[in-house]
């Protein structure tokens, strides 16, 4: 996931030219939480997880407990719909601002369903393999899914909704990041612990060595105007031939990328088992932490905050328009609304069983969430009085 967020004006990567900031139009993406999770929900579509202790030394922030239950100032979100025919195991889900048209990726079956507004099917776009993380460049009309099984970026004309091309990257990826502003992607690979740059202007791969970040990346997220890439070091792959090497417990760290140098700049602990992370303009860093049912904030390099939230926390997004981070509970089946302001939880909405990526229309302000084992993406909207 990303946010084009951060102040000032981004650097230019050697041969490729300067680029104007301009705001992205989709936040959000996804993660989920303990082993069996993990393991099981990247091969057969379910989920199952388990907690451990934190190992932060922050302040811990304490949210609400009732499933709808807001702050002082009312419930911010509701429910307003709910999209059965989202084909089968939707994993993640990516918002074309311009058309409304929401990309949710078929995990298992190796397809992406388009929905209109309305939830009405457009299109079923197969790609094969296995779809995980999906993204819409709204600058550019292309959506990016990351094929965990083959090893491929898949690039789909969101107006057409054909596949362009499919773009050989590593092994096994998993997360993905999208720059309008700098025209590149960058592509977690679970399995060989590296991230990848990938040109969006000419569908190259910049990095072909790949960066070697911490123990097994899956999320990961952009702050354009810095040339940063935030990525969590999950510590799990599912492709490991040995039960121990599927859970590393070095997974508990953020990996801090220059763009500009293709380098580590700083590795910072956050907790067992990070799964993804959001950036905001203002360059803070939320990341979904499964072993301590928290969400770190990071500043200035550190985490700063410990929130709690209700369950395991996977989909990750952030709307420009409020302020508020959204995060998918996948053992609860409830979203947490968490207000950047006061970095606390002010709402808990239920929404289906087993929710995994989501993503924010900054159009409308809507959140549209995948919920994996009940076969639906709920469609939160802004209150009247939120």
């Amino acid at each position: 996931m990303t946010v084009e967020g951060g102040t000032g004006e981004p650097k230019a990567r050697k041969g490729i030219g300067n680029r104007r900031l301009v705001a992205r139009g989709a936040y959000g993406l996804g993660a989920t939480f303990a082993a069996a999770t993990l393991l099981a929900a990247c091969g057969s579509g379910t989920t199952s997880g388990s907690s451990a202790g934190s190992t932060s030394s922050s302040s811990t922030t304490s949210g609400t407990s009732a499933s709808t239950k807001g702050a002082a100032s009312g419930s911010p979100y509701k429910v307003s719909a709910t999209w059965s025919k989202v084909g089968p195991t939707p994993h993640f889900t990516g918002v074309d601002p311009t058309t409304g048209h929401v990309f949710v990726s078929n995990l298992a079956a190796g397809t992406v369903t388009v929905l209109a507004t309305s939830g009405s099917p457009v299109a079923t776009v197969k790609t094969g393999g296995t779809v995980h993380t999906v993204m819409v460049d709204a600058k550019t009309g292309r959506t990016y899914v990351t094929d965990i099984k083959r090893g491929l970026l898949d690039v789909i004309d969101a107006s057409t909704n054909k596949v362009l091309t499919e773009i050989p990257v590593g092994a096994h990826l998993h997360g993905l990041a999208v720059s309008s502003s700098l025209q590149e992607a960058v592509v977690t690979d679970v399995s060989t612990s590296k991230v990848y740059v990938v040109s969006t202007a000419t569908d190259k791969v910049l990095t072909p060595g790949g960066i070697p970040v911490g123990a097994n990346p899956w999320g990961v997220t952009i702050d354009a105007a810095t040339h940063t890439a935030y990525v969590a070091n999950t510590g799990m792959d599912p492709f490991a031939s040995t039960a121990t090497g599927k859970v590393n417990p070095a997974g508990s760290t953020v990996s801090v990328v220059n763009l500009l140098t293709d380098k580590v700049t700083q590795t910072i602990p956050v907790g067992p088992h990070p799964w993804n992370l959001v950036v905001t303009p203002s360059g803070t860093v939320y990341v979904g932490v499964v072993g301590t049912k928290k969400v770190a904030v990071i500043q200035g390099g550190k985490v700063v905050a410990d929130i709690a939230v209700p369950g395991a926390p996977h989909g990750i997004g952030y709307s420009p328009s409020n302020g508020y981070v959204f995060v998918a509970d996948s053992t609860t089946g409830q979203v947490s609304v968490i207000d950047t302001h006061t970095n606390k939880v002010v709402q808990n909405v239920k929404v289906g069983k087993d929710p995994q990526g989501l993503s924010v229309d900054t159009a409308t302000g809507a959140v549209y969430v995948a919920n994996q084992k009940a076969q639906s993406v709920s469609v939160l909207s802004p209150s009247a009085k939120g």
